[in-house]
């Protein structure tokens, strides 16, 4: 039973919920709301940057095989290399129409790459060096793209091997 001293005003403000609390349990659940957000929101950024290197090691790796399979012209001709620029503006198809020799496979490649580069890749472009070594050739093969959305410099993959 209640107490019979107390008015009818203090037994109502003692049962139910005062403004201030109200306010106080919003901006807990504004600031938990707010955090899911920014967890969200770097974990998109993170997952796209974790996107873009696996194409670019693919890439890199796509490269890889190109001039391995082609081992008159890496190994035993003058080598794969390609500098950056010279983007080709469609998908070249030169050695899918008519057998190609070691030097134009070479080219055929590497215009290829540069293609499926700058079409996968934001702002993207490629390079292959070939160094003569002992022990064979060793090429390095390296991917520039720009994943930053103006925030950083570009990124880069390098991929070395020896043939």
């Amino acid at each position: 039973m209640t107490d019979p001293h107390k008015t009818h005003h203090q037994l109502i403000a003692q049962t139910g919920i005062t403004l201030i609390e109200v306010l106080i349990t919003v901006l807990i659940l504004a600031g938990g709301l707010l955090g899911t957000a920014v967890l969200q929101s770097r974990s998109l950024k993170y997952n796209n940057q974790a996107y873009l290197n696996t194409q670019a090691n693919m890439m890199a790796y796509d490269m890889l095989d190109r001039i391995n399979a082609n081992k008159v012209y890496s190994i035993d001709g003058l080598g794969y290399s390609a500098s950056l620029g010279n983007m080709p503006v469609t998908y070249p198809t030169t050695c899918e129409a008519a057998p190609c020799t070691p030097d134009e496979l070479a080219v055929y490649d590497i215009e290829q790459w540069k293609f499926l580069i700058n079409e996968q890749l934001p702002n993207a472009d490629g390079t292959i060096q070939a160094v003569d070594i002992p022990e064979g050739r060793n090429y390095t093969i390296t991917i520039f793209f720009d994943d930053s959305r103006g925030e950083d410099t570009r990124r880069q993959i390098i991929l070395r091997s020896t043939m």
